[in-house]
């Protein structure tokens, strides 16, 4: 069993109208749900179970710009600069720490494999290197094994998985955002060819636009005279398959009115 995930308890009010929801309370929906607030858009985040206690809790927590594709660079590198600062964003403890990451190679072949990488990436002018066995020594006292060497990255770092969705969360509620948890999203609202809201196991909100975090959730039928519903594992399936955008979606009325009919 890992770390305890901190916890974060839920708004006990839904807002009947906000300009965006959010569907997952992970790393993904909470950081969404601080950036909307911070620019002053009303947000609810639904969350079917607590905060953070998916995957979003269960990872290495890496922070880094190694070893990705290159043409996710400039993402990451945009990704750590926001990182650095994140504690005192959200005012609490994330956890996140510049450590330095590093990936070692057991055979030239591996190794080799981490200078092509270099060779794709040079372009940024990341700080990542190549380094030999005696610096894998100094860095890792104790090591047993020796390595043919190993790519390393100073400049990457890592957060603790189980501190920092929670914060980031709770200075989203801070600045003004909804958070929601045992509070499942059933399906998607539409009226006159248009998104107007989703269905939670609670009550409906009404929304201008929906940001989906994972969006493993169960739907049920609310049809009516003058709305239909869409089956969000089907939407899932569409989203992914048209626009690839999995597992961070942003879904406009526009689209959601194509695909939901």
């Amino acid at each position: 069993m890992g770390p305890r995930v901190d916890s974060v308890p839920s708004d006990e009010a839904l807002p009947t109208r906000v300009d965006v929801v959010i569907v997952g309370g992970g790393i993904i929906g909470t950081s969404t749900a601080l950036f909307l607030a911070r620019k002053g858009v009303s947000v609810a985040l639904c969350e079917k179970g607590h905060i953070a206690h998916e995957q979003s809790s269960r990872n290495w927590g890496w922070c880094r710009k190694m070893a990705r594709d290159p043409r996710e660079l400039p993402l990451a590198i945009e990704s750590l600069r926001i990182w650095e600062g994140m504690n005192e964003m959200v005012e609490a403890e994330t956890g996140f720490r510049t450590s330095g990451i590093m990936y070692l190679a057991e055979t030239r072949a591996d190794l080799a494999r981490f200078e092509d990488w270099l060779d794709h990436a040079r372009q940024y002018q990341l700080d990542s290197r190549i380094i030999g066995s005696a610096e894998i020594a100094r860095r890792l006292p104790g090591i047993a094994k020796e390595y043919a060497g190993a790519l390393f990255t100073a400049t990457d770092g890592k957060a603790e998985p189980q501190m920092a969705g929670p914060a980031i969360a709770r200075a989203a509620r801070r600045l003004g955002a909804t958070i929601l948890t045992g509070c499942a999203v059933r399906g998607i609202e539409t009226a006159a060819g248009r998104v107007v809201g989703v269905v939670t196991e609670r009550s409906q909100i009404a929304w201008r636009a929906s940001v989906a975090d994972y969006p493993n959730r169960s739907s049920t039928d609310q049809r009516s005279n003058r709305t239909s519903s869409c089956d969000l594992d089907a939407l899932k399936f569409d989203i992914r398959r048209s626009d690839d955008l999995a597992p961070f979606l942003v879904l406009s009325s526009e689209k959601l009115s194509e695909l939901c009919g």
